[in-house]
């Protein structure tokens, strides 16, 4: 069963550390619906999705909640018309800004179809989110994550995000305890990245700023990691965490365990089984070209060792891990034999460990190194 991904390029401010493709201009919003509704048309004539069954659906961004209810609408009624998810989602998610929330929001969100809220906290300490030009508060996302839940959203996530170099002694920690008290059912967390195109980036080139030491990112994983783990969350992905099984993300897990999705909008990625794409990340081209009735898209075909290796290292990411004999019959790939003495080095330091007879998984210790890891069992 696949999933749909909608990409909502709009923000109201640029983040200075974010990199993904978004506008801050807001004046192209209504065409852009009305041009992923012509994209859903077009995509429910083709396979697979003509005969895909969709069980969730998940708008991202750039910030999903700059649309407004009604334009949420059109786009969820389009998929409903248009594709087949049998009258009903196992999950549907929509992100949001705390400062976008208020209980007419909420309801009409709820209307949409939404089940689950990822609210985009990353901190609570408004000098952090000062700096990383949020434009939030603490309380204001505390008040957001309380709405929600009173209004009845079934599942609340929210993002957090750890490695922030500017801070006081103790903001890291202080974030952290509140979002436990909070009625939340999920966190997903990253480390701050400096990415070259962000303001942040830019900072950083000029040594106006300083990236924060791989000492104190590992000391704000690990407590983070004692803290879910004492308040009974459920550790399942290298980044994210459930309050239980119940709450894990079901559109994310089908990412990691190489179900095909359907990704819509400017900026979107998607894949279809044997092929990845990617459409234009730039919302005129986008428009302009969806309204000829053409697809601004680009595909990547995948041979069963890209397969094989993709699966490795989504797997590797999650606490199921890698059945490696399943790797072997379904792509033909012995990642272990072709990467012998890589594997006997990262068994040995206890990196890697066993979940069953033929699955491995990595320890969460080594979770933060897990991408070299995976890196080093790639066949090629």
């Amino acid at each position: 069963m696949s999933g749909i991904y909608l990409h909502v390029p709009f923000c109201r401010t640029a983040c200075h550390y974010c990199d993904f493709h978004f506008s801050t201009s807001m004046k192209n919003m209504d065409s852009f619906v009305d041009a992923v509704i012509r994209e859903i048309q077009i995509r429910s004539g083709q396979a697979p999705w003509h005969s895909s069954l969709f069980r969730t659906l998940y708008f991202g961004g750039g910030t999903p909640s700059v649309l407004s209810v009604d334009q949420a609408q059109r786009i969820v009624s389009a998929i409903g018309s248009c594709l087949n998810n049998e009258g009903s989602w196992a999950e549907s998610t929509i992100e949001v800004n705390p400062e976008d929330v208020s209980k007419e929001s909420l309801r009409g969100w709820r209307k949409c179809g939404f089940n689950r809220i990822s609210i985009g906290v990353q901190s609570f300490d408004d000098d952090q989110l000062n700096w990383m030009n949020r434009k939030h508060s603490a309380a204001e996302a505390i008040e957001a994550i309380w709405l929600a839940k009173s209004e009845g959203f079934e599942k609340v996530s929210i993002d957090l995000i750890y490695g922030i170099p500017h801070r006081s002694e103790k903001s890291w920690t202080d974030t952290i305890e509140k979002a436990f008290y909070l009625p939340i059912d999920h966190i997903s967390c990253y480390a701050l990245t400096i990415e070259p195109k962000t303001v942040l980036g830019a900072r950083v080139k000029k040594d106006i700023e300083k990236a924060a030491p791989d000492k104190l990112i590992e000391n704000d994983y690990s407590e983070l990691c004692l803290m879910a783990q004492h308040n009974g969350f459920i550790h399942y992905e290298v980044s994210n965490w459930a309050r239980s099984e119940e709450n894990k993300a079901i559109h994310n897990t089908s990412y990691w365990e190489g179900v095909p999705y359907l990704g819509l909008g400017a900026g979107a990625h998607g894949f279809d089984g044997n092929r990845r794409y990617s459409l234009v990340s730039n919302n005129y081209k986008y428009i302009s070209s969806i309204e000829s009735r053409v697809l601004p898209e680009k595909f990547e075909e995948l041979t069963a060792l890209d397969r094989s290796n993709e699966m490795l290292m989504t797997g590797l990411r999650t606490s199921n891990g890698v059945d490696f004999e399943e790797l072997k019959q379904l792509w033909g790939v012995d990642h272990i034999l072709d990467n012998a003495s890589a594997w006997k080095r990262w068994v040995e330091a206890g990196a890697i460990i066993p979940v069953d007879e033929n699955r491995y998984r990595i320890s969460e210790r080594c979770w933060l190194i897990g991408d070299s890891i995976s890196a080093d069992l790639i066949s090629i």
